[in-house]
């Protein structure tokens, strides 16, 4: 009997005339994705709101600018993501009424915290953090069918943010070379807890996907010789040496 594979990120979807076994396999495919969203979730919110909080008591940042429901959402959040991985465990999680009223709850935290991110200018590796949470909840929110955080620009949004939507990046050798994980492009967007599975990483590369560097603070660079990594460096943090153009860097070396 033919099995099907598991990919974390991936629904799998079963065909018309498909056996017991697949609709299992199907049913456990989704679990699983569900269960590593929250993980990521979890890896990602566990210092966001020390990182808010520090934020708020400096420029330029200005907190009595903030509503009450903002200044509590970064702690709720962490509350109510916790109790989501509680309940993540449970094997009926695709139709777990719990998990369900949670997940709008823990989406309803982030409403007023969503705007002040907005239109108040907090440091970029926090919004990037902002990012990746609400990208993950979104996703849960797209599985359950529930509305979805709204995805609103910060000011100056030029700010050097992952994705390469701040300035270019001056073209010429890179002194000392950059730092970050190697990774495949769709896993450089899915949070910091992809980016050191090397077998996930493999398995994408082997599937078509491009190899990038994503440096600790979610800024993604594009690698313009493949040939230059290897295997080996998958999902390990390295240096590369060479030059960049933009967001691009042509490989020299990779120091492990």
């Amino acid at each position: 009997m033919r099995s099907l594979a598991v990919c974390a990120g991936c629904l799998l979807m079963v065909g018309v005339g498909a056996n017991p076994q697949d609709s299992f396999d199907r049913e456990k495919s989704a679990r699983e994705y569900v269960q590593f969203l929250v993980l990521q979730l979890d890896q990602w919110s566990k210092e966001f709101p020390q990182q808010f909080y520090a934020a708020v008591m400096r420029p330029p940042v200005d907190a009595s600018k903030l509503s009450e429901g903002a200044k509590a959402g970064p702690a709720e959040l962490g509350e109510s993501i916790k109790r989501l991985a509680a309940l993540s465990t449970a094997p009926d999680v695709m139709t777990n009424a719990a998990f369900r009223n949670q997940l709008t709850q823990t989406l309803a935290a982030t409403k007023e915290m969503n705007q002040a991110m907005s239109v108040q200018r907090f440091p970029a590796v926090l919004q990037n953090s902002w990012d990746q949470i609400r990208s993950t909840l979104n996703n849960l929110a797209r599985v359950y069918k529930l509305e979805m955080v709204a995805v609103l620009e910060p000011p100056g949004s030029g700010g050097g943010r992952r994705g390469g939507r701040g300035p270019a990046v001056v073209t010429g050798p890179v002194p000392g070379g950059l730092a970050g994980y190697i990774v495949d492009q769709s896993c450089a967007r899915k949070g910091k807890g992809m980016w050191n599975n090397a077998e996930c990483v493999t398995r994408c590369v082997r599937d078509g996907d491009k190899i990038v560097l994503v440096t600790e603070d979610g800024k993604i660079f594009q690698i313009s010789n493949q040939d230059k990594v290897t295997p080996d460096s998958f999902g390990q943090v390295v240096t590369l040496v060479g030059k960049t153009d933009g967001d691009t860097i042509t490989v020299e070396t990779v120091k492990m």
